[in-house]
């Protein structure tokens, strides 16, 4: 006997509101986008964004990750753009876009999830913009009132660059299940993250001992994801509690 299943629509473009710009950098924005018509997504996954871009035929998507909660309210999703040199869509994104503005949008996308129901504890491992779809699941556990014991190692180039550095830094204060190890790779005399160099063995293997995590996610660039998978690998964990996303 057959067993029907039913399938949630491919998604399908739409034109959202911005209702806010939020300067997080020097070189990073978020910015909050009113859906005309909401769809439910899960805490890491991603909505495309196109944009006209002059002497192109066609407009040009890129993807981005989600940094909001979906509950209790997903009408309104946030995105965190990082500006690229030389980028055709996130300049015009991250300077370009004022609030009252609109911007097509399609997702969401992406298995790279997670929920109070996949456990932990969660070791999260992020460089620069990796560290947005972390908040959404971050911030998605402080809206549902859970408490998974959740690892953020973040690098970061320097402590003006550190994306949500403020309400991290609150939630750390007032959470018993959020921990923060930030370094720096461009401030090498600053007392204030823990480590002062990038993201290495060394670093993963001590981050690992103290959690003994259940699951890790690794999110930035491509060198620096398999580098961490790597070391996660050789620390004993298994590779199916490994979730990587490669920000190019």
């Amino acid at each position: 006997m057959s067993e029907t299943r039913t399938r949630r629509p491919a998604p399908v473009w739409q034109s959202g509101e911005v209702v806010d710009v939020i300067e997080e950098t020097p070189e990073t924005k978020s910015l909050r986008i009113r859906l005309p018509q909401p769809v439910e997504f899960l805490p890491g996954q991603y909505f495309n964004i196109r944009i006209p871009v002059e002497g192109r035929p066609r407009p040009i998507q890129r993807a981005y990750s989600i940094g909001s909660s979906p509950f209790p309210n997903f009408e309104v999703i946030e995105v965190g753009v990082k500006e690229m040199l030389g980028g055709l869509v996130s300049p015009v994104l991250v300077r370009k876009t004022p609030v009252g503005g609109s911007l097509e949008v399609r997702g969401p996308y992406g298995t790279f999830t997670w929920t109070e129901g996949d456990g932990g504890p969660v070791l999260m491992v992020a460089a620069g913009s990796g560290v947005v779809p972390f908040m959404g699941m971050i911030r998605y556990q402080r809206e549902r009132g859970t408490a998974v014991p959740m690892h953020l190692l973040f690098s970061s180039k320097a402590e003006e660059f550190v994306i949500y550095r403020s309400e991290l830094e609150a939630m750390v204060a007032s959470t018993s299940w959020l921990e923060v190890s930030h370094t720096f790779t461009r401030d090498p005399t600053s007392a204030t993250p823990r480590f002062n160099r990038r993201i290495d063995k060394e670093m993963v293997s001590e981050i690992f001992a103290e959690v003994g995590p259940k699951l890790a996610y690794v999110c930035g660039p491509p060198e620096m994801v398999d580098d961490v998978e790597r070391a996660l690998l050789e620390g004993g964990m298994d590779s199916a509690s490994i979730k990587t996303e490669k920000y190019d």
